[in-house]
């Protein structure tokens, strides 16, 4: 069986991209503003400057995404490769995956990947990634978060692609 490869939605990367770099610009502006001394004390500044350090990455990774034009996704007969964001877990294999859920969180569907081990991602991450995936797994109790907003399918394809390989996989070990 072919790999399902799930490719992002180019409209979306732009639109976060130039949100990201709308994002940027109010930080300096916030930034400039506190410099300038319109506003009391240190706050501004910092919220300037994250703003300026957040989102400026944001859009840097966002514009690598639209050039690179790799898969988001790609559901083969090892597992899913998740590819969709800054933290993706990249592979994870069939028999590490406990269930596979759509949850929706603060007005997203996300696919949701459960793995046995609740430690699996976050393991397998280092530096940054490794305190953001620490830091998702406060938010959501799967492992594996992919925003279905951003990816170039449907939902119903999604659940049949991973239907059909994850029952492949599961007969081919048994």
């Amino acid at each position: 069986m072919d790999d399902y490869i799930v490719m992002p939605k180019i409209k979306r990367m732009m639109m976060l991209a130039v949100l990201s770099l709308v994002f940027v610009a109010v930080g300096i502006f916030i930034l400039s503003l506190s410099i300038n001394e319109q506003f009391e004390g240190t706050l501004p500044a910092i919220i300037g400057g994250l703003s300026i350090a957040v989102f400026g990455l944001c859009f840097i990774y966002y514009i690598y995404v639209l050039i690179k034009r790799e898969p988001a996704l790609i559901i083969s007969k090892e597992g899913i490769i998740d590819q969709s964001s800054y933290i993706a877990a990249g592979l994870v294999k069939w028999n590490e995956i406990e269930a596979i859920d759509f949850i929706h969180f603060s007005g997203q569907i996300y696919l949701g990947i459960f793995t046995f081990d609740r430690e699996l991602i976050i393991n397998r991450s280092s530096g940054v990634k490794r305190v953001l995936n620490v830091m998702n797994k406060g938010l959501l109790e799967s492992q594996v978060n992919i925003p279905v907003k951003n990816l170039e399918c449907s939902i119903d394809e999604l659940v049949e692609a991973i239907n059909q390989r994850w029952e492949n996989a599961i007969t081919t070990e048994g």
